[in-house]
């Protein structure tokens, strides 16, 4: 499967699943290639937002540009959203990784698959403060 397919399948699974816990999700068509930085995918719920940068890759390693990350990062505080890297590893499910556990190794900010499963967190708990609002009568 060409490499860009298998991103944009690993988004729509993702996105999928987010729709089934209750978020309003969208998938940003393009957000690899678009002059404007933006996340893959946006989910939100209750006042909250989650910006997810989606990698599919079949390594011991996953780098992102440093420019690409900054970006990513950047728009993330601009728009109040957490941000997470979401690193689909074929046969075996998402790491959801904090941008913090990342180092810049120059050109890319790199984590290594280990490292990735030792800091990675749940879907589950990563959406789990998503309180609903109480009705205002």
């Amino acid at each position: 499967m060409a490499h860009y397919a298998k991103g944009a399948n690993a988004e729509r699974e993702l996105i999928h699943t987010l729709s089934d816990m209750g978020f309003a999700v969208l998938r940003v068509a393009g957000s690899g290639v678009s002059p404007l930085p933006s996340p893959d995918v946006v989910a939100l719920k209750n006042g909250k937002i989650i910006a997810f940068e989606c990698k599919a890759w079949n390594g011991k390693h996953l780098a992102i540009p440093v420019v690409t990350f900054n970006d990513e990062v950047n728009w993330a505080k601009l728009a109040g959203a957490e941000f997470f890297i979401g690193w689909k590893i074929p046969r075996e499910g998402w790491l959801f990784v904090r941008a913090n556990h990342f180092h810049n190794a120059g050109k890319n900010f790199m984590i290594s698959l280990e490292e990735a499963r030792k800091q990675s967190v749940t879907l589950t708990a990563l959406t789990s403060e998503c309180i609903p609002l109480t009705s205002v009568n």
